[in-house]
């Protein structure tokens, strides 16, 4: 009898022991079915900071894009023949914004620039007269007349007639010629290094002032092309 009841006694202890593992079942099971309320709600949350995210993320980038634009560099692509042949038609090329920014341009420099009148369309060309600089159109040929120093320290005046060709084949109107004009300190003279094919700074003071570039002013000064990157069997540094 007295081991009968020793066992009875074990056995309601196993069980009395077992019970409260028995009894954690429901609060699991209240804390299942409030894990998966919570886990409904979550993508709601999820996707508004995710949204959130992305417009930072998109603004973060346009912001990168602005300040390299304005005041690093621009990859800018060659369209026509106006500077051939020192570039040529679709090639892309490596523009130095922060050498105009710190520097500004010299002569002959090559340069991206825009034109008076014609919003932020890109133009390739020469500066082939700076500040100080005297313009001046004789017989339909356009000259450019600038001091040049010497290694000997001594100073010498050049003239260089721009386009020396260009009457013989276009004709130019007498009246069109112009006396020298002196560039002010933040004026640059542009043209394109195929002479007889290209649109820039010549065109003005003549019979048709509609298309007229003329000088054209440092705020118009995009930054000077550095390098050709493309195609890539043209690598080359532009001068």
């Amino acid at each position: 009898m007295e081991e009968n009841n020793a066992m009875n006694s074990e056995q309601e202890q196993v069980r009395t022991e077992a019970e409260p593992a028995e009894g954690q079942s429901a609060p699991e099971q209240g804390a299942t079915l409030q894990d998966a309320a919570q886990a409904a709600e979550k993508p709601k949350k999820n996707w508004k900071k995710e949204a959130r995210e992305w417009i930072v993320s998109i603004a973060a980038a346009l912001l990168v894009v602005f300040f390299c634009r304005n005041y690093l560099f621009q990859v800018i692509r060659v369209d026509g023949m106006s500077m051939f042949d020192t570039l040529l038609d679709n090639e892309r090329l490596f523009v130095s914004v922060l050498d105009v920014r710190l520097h500004g341009v010299e002569r002959d420099d090559v340069v991206i620039c825009h034109y008076p009148n014609r919003g932020n369309t890109n133009f390739v060309k020469r500066a082939v007269a700076i500040p100080g600089d005297q313009i001046y159109r004789e017989n339909g040929v356009t000259h450019v007349v600038y001091q040049v120093e010497g290694e000997d320290g001594s100073v010498r005046t050049e003239d260089e007639m721009l386009d020396p060709e260009l009457p013989l084949f276009f004709g130019m109107n007498p009246s069109d010629d112009y006396a020298p004009y002196t560039l002010g300190e933040n004026e640059y003279f542009v043209v394109g290094d195929n002479r007889n094919n290209s649109h820039d700074s010549r065109d003005w003071n003549d019979t048709d002032p509609s298309n007229d570039v003329g000088p054209i002013t440092g705020d118009m000064l995009v930054g000077r092309v550095r390098k050709v990157i493309w195609p890539i069997g043209d690598i080359r540094d532009v001068d």
